[in-house]
């Protein structure tokens, strides 16, 4: 079934056509899927406002035109599944490739939310792999080609897309090109800001001589600590993974009572 919904703006009407599509015949597939995970109290909420009054059509889920793959409303797709519905809206758009589906992915959900700092981050990776920035009159009136895009240029450019300062974008470059995966992990998961685990990261290289100067803040031990915690049970893991049945409980539980007296100390 073929619905006409009538979309206006200030200056404009348009009129969108959008069809009934089965949901067993969409497809969810990466990197649409995990560029903006799912929110369980979202996803919560949609659902109960579905439930009370069904997939509003006005919202239909963008899908990629021959593909059926799902590029933007993946939270609503989830909920029509999760309440077992049969069909769901659908605005089919033609993509010439998969980065420019990415980048229309991108656009629409940074001008419907403020990003959060592990949106900037994963959103930062993803733009910097398939849309380096480039200057938009690539050469002089007379000819001549201009100078490519410097290291704060493209800072500044790539703020002003994500909606962010170009502070907050300096950091987060630094946190991709030296953070590992545990401390990356920290800001996707949301235990950490882009801030916290930027002046980590920078503890920990001037800690190896790779930056000179002592630390600005009071995150050097902090950093530390997070290091020597996490080494230590990945270490208990990799014990209890081995079958350490020889190993005392009692004995466990008088260190970690000599822990806490030591911390408390």
């Amino acid at each position: 079934m073929t619905t006409w919904n009538v979309s206006k703006t200030d200056r404009q009407v348009f009129i969108v056509k959008t069809e009934l599509i089965a949901i067993s015949e969409l497809r969810v597939e990466a990197p649409f899927s995990s560029l903006f995970p799912i929110g369980k109290e979202t996803l919560e909420a949609i659902a109960t406002d579905m439930r009370a009054g069904g997939f509003d059509d006005s919202f239909p889920l963008i899908v990629w035109e021959g593909k059926n793959v799902v590029v933007d409303g993946h939270t609503r797709f989830a909920a029509a599944r999760e309440l077992n519905l049969e069909a769901v809206p659908v605005l089919y758009k033609n993509f010439e490739n998969e980065d420019d589906a990415i980048l229309y992915c991108f656009h629409i959900q940074r001008n419907r939310r403020n990003l959060a700092d592990d949106d900037i981050l994963r959103c930062l990776e993803v733009l910097d792999n398939i849309n380096p920035p480039v200057r938009e009159n690539k050469k002089e009136r007379d000819g001549t080609s201009l100078p490519p895009v410097t290291k704060k240029e493209k800072d500044i450019l790539r703020a002003k897309e994500l909606g962010t300062s170009v502070a907050k974008a300096q950091k987060a470059r630094k946190l991709l090109e030296h953070g590992d995966d545990e401390i990356k992990q920290s800001v996707a998961s949301g235990e950490k800001s882009i801030n916290q685990a930027y002046q980590e990261v920078q503890e920990q290289r001037r800690e190896s001589g790779e930056l000179k100067g002592k630390s600005t803040t009071g995150l050097g031990n902090t950093a530390k600590y997070t290091k020597a915690l996490g080494n230590f049970l990945r270490e208990l893991a990799r014990l209890k993974d081995n079958n350490w049945e020889d190993v005392p409980k009692q004995k466990v539980f008088e260190d970690l009572a000599s822990i806490t007296k030591f911390v408390e100390s």
